[in-house]
């Protein structure tokens, strides 16, 4: 474990719970996720010199807006079927 009030500390204990799923669903751990791989590919494809300590530079920002309409383009529109 990390030191006290440490965020992992919690993912941690719920994994040991058996509780990870209920953890991510109410951290909202899966969309943090989606935008970190969103993040990657985006530095993998375009500039691997993209940081957080540059993320206030406006091209990059303009970058960033950019990949989030290009993402929210693609992404599935998910509907409930019913039997």
């Amino acid at each position: 474990m990390w030191e006290e009030g440490h965020p992992r500390n919690e993912a941690v204990g719920a994994l040991q719970k058996g509780e990870l799923k209920e953890w991510e669903a109410s951290t909202g751990y899966h969309q943090r996720s989606l935008a970190e791989t969103a993040m990657y590919r985006y530095k993998q494809l375009i500039n691997d010199k993209l940081s957080l300590r540059e993320y206030w530079v406006p091209a990059d920002r303009a970058a960033i807006k950019a990949l989030n309409k290009i993402n929210s383009l693609g992404m599935p529109v998910r509907e409930v079927v019913y039997y």
